[in-house]
């Protein structure tokens, strides 16, 4: 009995340094994962961050955004010191046959601390929530730069202006669509192409940032088609991490 008691101590011991050893490779992973998250924000180079996030992430983030939210986070937390000893944690578990590592904690700054929550799949990251009172909430005064949405509302109003309505209602927010549902939209396609006629041409023209509680960007474009020549306008509003498709005209 003694030596049956004592095999089975042992193979506790063993379960226990198992278990150790996977909470701190959990740990170390974690760790690491934010490292490189916060120095490549601290990179100031938004193309760096993007490069860690999963392709599903990307979709919902707009790079001009998030090199404005960098921008802010650089200008307010200053230089990164590192991960807090006390006050973080990693956990890591299997879905869906990948590895989903779950980190969250304090993160020490030159100029204050921060709370940081980030999720990662297979290591590429999948969500992240980073909030600090050193950050102010009114940080966003726009997109580094416009050239993406412009590139957007003309490629909307070639899609709706080409007869393919299917395409744009796609780039529209959900609240649009709601408004203006995809049978309306083809309906509006139908018309407008009768009267103006083949498309030719969409050139930029102008826009306008409306700061706000939500910020509006209005880009206007010079339209040329066969029979007309319209004035178009696409506008988008920036919320969270990305500037959605809200409205548009054409005159």
């Amino acid at each position: 009995m003694k030596k049956i008691l004592m095999i089975l101590g042992a193979v506790f011991l063993v379960l226990i340094l198992v278990c150790a050893g996977v909470l701190v490779w959990a740990q170390r992973s974690g760790s690491s994962h934010q490292d490189a998250f916060f120095q490549a924000v601290l990179s100031g180079n938004a193309k760096q961050v993007m490069a860690l996030f999963d392709p599903a992430l990307c979709e919902q983030v707009d790079e001009p955004v998030l090199a404005a939210w960098v921008a802010a986070f650089r200008d307010n937390l200053g230089p990164y010191k590192g991960l807090s000893k006390t006050d973080f944690d990693t956990q890591s578990k299997i879905e869906g046959g990948a590895t989903i590592t779950e980190s969250k904690g304090a993160v020490d700054f030159e100029k204050g601390q921060a709370r940081s929550e980030i999720r990662f799949r297979d290591g590429k990251i999948v969500a992240f929530h980073v909030t600090s009172d050193a950050l102010p909430d009114g940080w966003f005064k726009g997109p580094v730069g416009t050239e993406l949405y412009r590139e957007r509302g003309k490629a909307f109003l070639t899609d709706f202006l080409s007869g393919r309505p299917d395409d744009a209602f796609k780039m529209m927010h959900k609240r649009l669509q709601t408004k203006l549902p995809l049978e309306k939209l083809k309906a509006m396609t139908t018309d407008f192409v009768g009267k103006a006629g083949k498309l030719e041409s969409i050139v930029y023209d102008s826009e306008v940032l409306t700061p706000g509680d939500v910020y509006t960007l209005r880009v206007v474009y010079k339209v040329a088609c066969e029979k007309q020549k319209p004035t178009g306008t696409v506008e988008f509003q920036f919320d969270g991490m990305k500037g959605h498709l809200l409205a548009f005209n054409l005159k």
